[in-house]
């Protein structure tokens, strides 16, 4: 089951081999995490080709590298095999290079996750090409598995880390306040009158 583990904000993301008129694409934006892929989703769509996000799986990712420029901001640069029909490592199509740059700092958050669930589909993905047979689920990384089953938030990090999909605020259902049984009107009416709230 695929599960949004964080999001960073503040990111540039540049491609290649897309369908635009130079064949490359770059824009900020915002990149999500899942233990199954990287998406990134541009705060505003190409104008020219009507592109807005990308998705980066971690089944298809090589050769990827964590930069940190003595001039310039950290990046995550790599290959990416496309995910469409004729794409794949076994596929015709031509691997995408990707750079994320972390405009706004954070990756102290991002990389260990990265890393860790990059780490999981691998091993996962040599079982499969060893033993096509079924066999027992393979556990994640101890890191990942810690960092699944609670929340942190780390104050000098910005991140947003989430536990299950976040929900927009329009969609979240209003709960009306409940009161004790023997709580009646007049006893909120006192409340009120009184300054205090039941």
């Amino acid at each position: 089951m695929e599960a949004i583990a964080l999001a960073r904000g503040g990111v540039e993301f540049s491609v290649d081999e897309v369908r635009t008129s130079n064949g490359k694409w770059s824009s900020k934006g915002v990149i999500f995490l899942t233990n199954m892929r990287m998406i990134f989703v541009a705060n505003h769509p190409d104008a020219a080709s009507g592109l807005v996000a990308f998705e980066l799986p971690f089944a298809y990712i090589t050769g990827d590298k964590f930069k940190q420029p003595v001039f310039g901001c950290n990046n995550l640069a790599g290959k990416c095999w496309p995910a469409v029909p004729g794409g794949g490592p076994l596929g015709t199509l031509p691997p995408h290079n990707f750079v994320i740059y972390f405009k706004e700092g954070g990756v102290g958050t991002f990389l260990p996750l990265y890393f860790n669930f990059l780490e999981y589909v691998r091993v996962m993905q040599q079982r499969v090409h060893s033993n096509p047979a079924p066999c027992a689920p393979v556990q994640p990384p101890q890191a990942t598995q810690e960092m699944l089953s609670k929340a942190f938030v780390d104050p000098n990090d910005p991140s947003k880390v989430f536990l299950t999909s976040p929900v927009d605020e329009s969609q979240r259902i209003p709960t009306a306040p409940q009161y004790a049984p023997n709580y009646t009107e007049t006893q909120h009416e006192r409340y009120q009158d009184m300054g205090l709230r039941p």
